[in-house]
């Protein structure tokens, strides 16, 4: 990363808490400020109210992202299955199950998310197949919907929940007065409309995970919206260093 590049740009990171130190060390690092404003607070969902699923019966588990990893290794309590394929929303999800010893039998493709994950060949012949999707409470049922219809019985173990955070009135202003936010989610744009004055933001740089997001955030009166190829810290950052080259600092 070039130090100094992005030469004191305010650079808003809206990840959970416990996902954002690696980005904020990244903007820093390359010259910028960063402001960790946390949009949603991850709770883990006890293990007492997980559904029981029979892992070692499943033929895929499919990991959401980082905090499903996360949360469901905490709550694991029996030995990893054999011959059960590991599947991956993207490479932070990846990064993540290797950083547990767990290997990666497929992976979604760049831009990471159900869409792109859909379109694996592994996942088009999945009939009578046994999957299990590991996420937070009340996700998408993109994938569910889409892979029931290939023939695929699915199951699903909630390990966490999204909560809206209660931030200090101090780092709400401050917040509002940054040149560009990062958004990783529709839930945690619609939690940034909420904490914070929205058309403060509108005219900032605000980069995006997904032409979905992208799509939202524009409905919602944005006006200056960047997609990046992936969810990883790095991808994020790639998006970042071009601010300058757009039109400086504002």
């Amino acid at each position: 990363m070039t130090k100094g590049l992005l030469h004191g740009l305010k650079v808003l990171v809206t990840r959970p808490e416990q996902q954002a130190k690696g980005l904020c060390e990244m903007i820093a690092e390359a010259g910028g400020e960063p402001i960790a404003f946390p949009v949603i607070d991850i709770q883990p969902i006890t293990t007492q109210h997980w559904a029981y699923v029979a892992l070692a019966e499943q033929d895929m588990i499919i990991f959401v992202s980082r905090n499903a990893v996360n949360n469901f290794i905490a709550g694991l309590d029996e030995t990893w299955p054999d011959n059960v394929l590991i599947v991956s929303m993207g490479n932070a999800t990846t990064t993540c199950l290797q950083g547990h010893n767990l290997s990666v039998d497929i992976q979604a493709p760049v831009p990471a998310g159900s869409e792109s994950l859909l379109a694996v060949p592994a996942l088009n012949n999945v009939k009578d197949k046994q999957i299990l999707i590991v996420r937070g409470e009340g996700g998408r049922e993109l994938l569910a919907d889409t892979l029931t219809t290939r023939g695929a019985k699915i199951s699903y173990i909630e390990v966490y929940r999204r909560c809206l955070p209660k931030p200090e009135a101090q780092a709400v202003e401050q917040a509002k007065h940054v040149d560009g936010v990062v958004v990783t989610s529709i839930v945690g744009l619609d939690n940034l409309c909420q904490l914070i004055n929205v058309d403060s933001l509108k005219n900032k740089w605000l980069i995006v995970v997904s032409d979905r997001i992208k799509q939202y955030a524009m409905q919602l009166g944005f006006q200056r919206v960047i997609v990046t190829e992936d969810a990883d810290d790095i991808a994020v950052m790639q998006q970042v260093n071009k601010w300058e080259k757009f039109d400086g600092k504002k």
